[in-house]
């Protein structure tokens, strides 16, 4: 526990926990984690969980060993928060890595883009109500909807009163 801090979290906080960084989510707070493409989480404690045939589930604690980061750090910083406009959109960056970046998109009316030609696009609803329209296709968003956008797909209009987050390979 030595090596544990505790870190008070407030709605609309941003964090960016690096690889190797045990972490848990503390009771009634409700995250959207973002994170590279991985089959592996190592498992030193779960809080007597039970999966659905009713064992605890596995611990990992010689692998998580291996690669675990003891460096004592400061309490993590909230990034600087800075709102670009651009049309009927606001769009603030919240972290990026060499696997990902993070935006955060404020739509007030409509907000028309394409996806890149290279990587996809995953847009998850974090408040509000819209539309998300495509070639002939319309789909209805609101909170706790997540979209995935193909690379080199077609142009893509998001509409309503939302708040997302746009993340970006």
């Amino acid at each position: 526990m030595r090596h544990l801090q505790r870190v008070k979290v407030r709605k609309g906080d941003v964090f960016f926990v690096p690889p190797g960084t045990v972490h848990a989510i503390g009771k009634g707070i409700v995250i959207a984690e973002i994170q590279e493409s991985s089959d592996l989480t190592y498992r030193l404690y779960d809080f007597n969980r039970i999966d659905k045939t009713g064992n605890k589930r596995q611990l990992h604690i010689d692998k998580a060993l291996d690669v675990i980061n003891l460096n004592k750090s400061i309490e993590p910083k909230r990034p600087l928060r800075l709102l670009r406009y651009k049309n009927e959109c606001a769009n603030e960056f919240i972290a990026r890595c060499k696997y990902f970046e993070v935006h955060r998109c404020l739509v007030n009316n409509e907000y028309k883009f394409n996806a890149d030609e290279y990587s996809f696009r995953i847009f998850l609803c974090v408040n509000g109500l819209g539309k998300m329209s495509f070639e002939k296709e319309e789909l209805n968003i609101s909170k706790g909807n997540c979209i995935f956008v193909p690379a080199n797909s077609c142009d893509i209009t998001l509409s309503g009163s939302l708040e997302c987050l746009d993340v970006r390979a």
